[in-house]
């Protein structure tokens, strides 16, 4: 009987919660820390992710044969396509503005017949760097463009490839830079998974111990709760949390001093958001933020950029 009453329990803990440690799967409510033990959490549900067309998994990943492209998974390798892992293009193709252009045709944004790599006489290693669209760069696989110079990318503490992509196992794209991850005090791997500790999805950093002993569900320290840290995005969850800024913790919001609610909002007609530190305070006055609506007070004045000038 106890033990009926137990699995009783722990469905109706489920089922108001969302989730507990065996739950958050594809279809389910996410975790309390916005996390999924499969899929990726959209809009509150756990979704499917990785595949040709759908949202890039945690951690930017994707599917053999795809590519974290403007956070969703596509296609890469082939003309049109986006460049795979390590700017690499088949048959020789070039990886031009992050998309692949085949062999012996015309690099479309940087000009020159691709060959082997390279867009005409740049782009390729050891060759210069081409001038592209968007600033110095390289077209053959596994180089970036470095001092002018296309050298070896995608290695630990390499410049990352296109697509903020790393080619050496255990290292992810960290400011640019392709760094070892998965131990405490280093970046999250892939997935949001650390060897070694939580992820704290908030940092994306492999933590020992989660912000205010919250508990660690599915590899990410539980966020979103009134004490805890704040979620990825300076989310909270429920609609009287805020984000502290100072602390990046949780906390009750909307009144005068406490943080903004989700979407920059505040409790009563006579405060406003000061995005930069994300709190409530008086509003509608010279320099102080736009009232709800993005209107001011004071007569002759409006709202500017979020400030009553």
């Amino acid at each position: 009987m106890r033990s009926v009453l137990s699995l009783l329990c722990l469905a109706l803990l489920c089922s108001i919660a969302g989730c507990k440690r065996s739950s958050c799967s594809v279809g389910d409510k996410c975790c309390s820390n916005g996390t999924c033990s499969s899929g990726t959490c959209t809009s509150g549900l756990c979704a499917a992710c990785g595949g040709a067309g759908e949202t890039c998994c945690p951690g930017r990943e994707c599917s053999s044969g795809k590519v974290c492209a403007n956070d969703i998974c596509a296609p890469c390798g082939g003309a049109g396509e986006a460049c795979c892992s390590g700017n690499a293009c088949a048959n020789g193709g070039c990886c031009d503005n992050d998309l692949c252009t085949s062999s012996s045709a015309t690099c479309p944004d940087i000009g020159g017949t691709c060959k082997s790599g390279s867009c005409g006489t740049c782009g390729g290693a050891g060759q210069t760097c081409c001038n592209g669209n968007n600033g110095p760069t390289c077209t053959a696989a596994d180089v970036a463009c470095q001092n002018g110079q296309c050298a070896a990318c995608g290695g630990a503490g390499q410049p990352c490839c296109a697509n903020h992509s790393c080619i050496a196992s255990g290292f992810v794209c960290d400011n640019g830079v392709c760094a070892a991850c998965g131990g405490v005090g280093e970046a999250c791997c892939g997935g949001d998974s650390c060897g070694s500790g939580c992820c704290d999805t908030s940092s994306g950093v492999c933590v020992g111990t989660c912000t205010g002993g919250a508990a660690c569900e599915n590899g990410a320290c539980a966020c979103g709760a009134a004490g805890e840290a704040c979620c990825a995005n300076n989310d909270c969850t429920g609609a009287t949390l805020g984000c502290v800024a100072k602390s990046n913790t949780c906390a009750t919001c909307g009144g005068m001093g406490q943080p903004c609610c989700a979407n920059n909002a505040c409790t009563g007609a006579t405060l406003g958001c000061i995005a930069m530190s994300n709190t409530c305070a008086t509003c509608g006055g010279m320099n102080e933020p736009c009232c709800a609506n993005k209107t001011c007070t004071t007569t002759g004045l409006n709202c500017q950029g979020n400030t009553c000038r």
